[in-house]
């Protein structure tokens, strides 16, 4: 069967929204209790309204393993277009023709910091733009944004890398060189550059290392056989750079934000090896169609990026 004949064979039946909002209650907690608990009827009801999506449309969407439920390819596919169809849905009948159309929210998570790589103009240009869409950007650990993405509760985030290309559609918008910042008096601080050898069994205060990128790195520093003293682990850059003024340790940072610190204290020093960097990517999940404001705010970061690229 083709991806799409299972939707033509039956179009002249009464597939409704409840019925399509019913189905993704269903495929976001696979569950048929869960889902009915969370829409507030029995489970019978809601089995009886999937038994008959299924009918109408031809084809299984759910299979039972053990104490689970499973969706098929068929529900997969169905789901991403369930959403569209619903947001559409509501547009048209709750705002396509009132006089100031009700905003939506675009959810972007980010990886701490990025905020800082892009100017303010960038998201007043978007704003001005697209003033039907309110841009909100929270900053979470990695695997909190990723958690995020599978759940589908967002539809695009900003993360660092390595991540898996067979689950996420991925593209990168720029590599960062970490660097180390040390106190003046610090004995590295008279040197122009360091290696990660520099670093074997010094206090060090770093990112919260719960994200892949750390992972994949402490394996390299593992593997040279330099893995320092981690001291602090914090989300707060301004507190990892605090720890260095006031000498207590030295701090692993991104360069672009060491260039920002204030102070005559300490030193900046970049990493003589080339794979110690951070790659940022955008990140959507695999064969989901993105809504209108996600696909302009993707394609409105994908130009600026191509901007900045030099020639």
């Amino acid at each position: 069967m083709g991806p799409f004949l299972f939707f033509e064979r039956n179009y002249r039946n009464t597939m409704n929204k409840r019925q399509l909002e019913y189905f993704l209650k269903v495929y976001e907690h696979k569950s048929i209790s869960k889902a009915a608990a969370g829409l507030f009827i029995t489970p019978q009801a809601l089995s009886k309204t999937i038994s008959s999506l299924e009918k109408e449309l031809g084809t299984e969407l759910f299979t039972h393993k053990s104490n689970q439920i499973v969706p098929t390819p068929q529900a997969a596919l169905l789901a991403s277009h369930a959403k569209t169809l619903i947001m559409e849905y509501d547009l048209i009948s709750n705002h396509l023709f009132s006089s100031k159309p009700m905003k939506k929210n675009l959810l972007l998570p980010c990886s701490y910091d990025v905020p800082d790589l892009f100017p303010a103009s960038f998201f007043h240009n978007f704003g001005k733009e697209h003033e039907d869409t309110v841009l909100k950007i929270v900053e979470l650990p990695d695997r909190d944004i990723l958690t995020r993405l599978d759940h589908g509760d967002c539809e695009l985030a900003i993360v660092s890398g390595p991540l898996d290309a067979t689950r996420y559609q991925l593209f990168p918008l720029i590599s960062l060189a970490f660097c180390l910042v040390v106190h003046k008096n610090h004995p590295l601080a008279g040197q122009a550059s360091v290696s990660v050898n520099d670093l074997k069994d010094i206090p060090l205060v770093i990112k919260d290392s719960a994200n892949p990128l750390s992972n994949a790195q402490y394996c390299e520093l593992l593997k040279n056989g330099a893995m320092p003293d981690i001291v602090l682990e914090s989300s707060d850059s301004h507190l990892i750079h605090k720890m260095v003024i006031e000498d207590h340790a030295v701090g692993l940072s991104l360069l672009y934000l060491a260039k920002k610190i204030r102070s005559d204290r300490i030193r900046i020093l970049p990493f003589q090896e080339h794979w110690f960097t951070k790659t940022l990517y955008l990140a959507s999940r695999k064969n989901t169609v993105l809504s209108h404001c996600a696909t302009a705010f993707a394609e409105a970061i994908r130009s600026f990026i191509s901007l900045q690229a030099p020639e």
